[in-house]
């Protein structure tokens, strides 16, 4: 029995023992051709990456850039309106005051002209009366 298991054994030798170390030797070649591979796409997906960093920071500063601006419009045309409306207030309340001022005066001349008519109204009556106190001064007589 011995020499069955010396026989199995140096069949092992001979045969399975250089296979393996052929199929070690592969493998250590594959894991150097992987990590080759894997350190150049690494490299490549770095270097992507930074190009794709690089064009984002662009693209961001340029809509940046295009935000301060259109806000700086916006901003100098709700000034332009605001000052317009201003304006337009002004001239409003301008137009206003001057129409009140005319109210005013018509509402004067109006009183003026009453109180002139009830004058004249008054001094007729009174020229009546004196007539006919002196007519009636006359009949009596």
């Amino acid at each position: 029995m011995s020499d069955v298991v010396q026989s199995v054994r140096q069949l092992l030798q001979d045969f399975i023992a250089p296979e393996l170390r052929e199929l070690k030797s592969d493998v250590k070649g594959l894991d150097l051709k992987i990590d080759s591979e894997t350190e150049s796409l690494t490299g490549k997906i770095d270097s992507e990456s930074k190009s794709l960093t690089a064009k984002i920071d662009t693209e961001t500063k340029s809509l940046a850039a295009k935000i301060d601006s259109e806000t700086a419009r916006l901003e100098e045309k709700i000034a332009s309106e605001s000052r317009q409306l201003g304006a337009d207030f002004k001239r409003l309340e301008s137009k206003m005051d001057s129409g009140f001022a005319q109210l005013h005066s018509m509402l004067e001349n109006a009183n003026l002209r009453a109180e002139l008519e009830a004058t004249r109204d008054i001094a007729n009556l009174r020229e009546r009366v004196t007539r006919l106190e002196t007519e009636r001064g006359m009949n009596r007589q």
